[in-house]
């Protein structure tokens, strides 16, 4: 898995990043969370994603 910082746009001399998770496949359709809106958060170091 990765994440990847991503150039969304340029206003003059400011840059706007985002940020993408890649995640394996099949724990994408294991847990049925495809399409759905999601919720990040930090806990002890550690990304945690569930749904909103």
């Amino acid at each position: 898995m990765k994440i990847r910082e991503v150039l969304d746009k340029k206003v003059g001399d400011t840059k706007y990043t985002r940020y993408i998770i890649i995640l394996p496949k099949n724990i994408v359709k294991e847990s049925d969370l495809l399409g759905k809106d999601l919720r990040a958060s930090n806990d002890n170091g550690k990304i945690v994603i569930e749904k909103d």
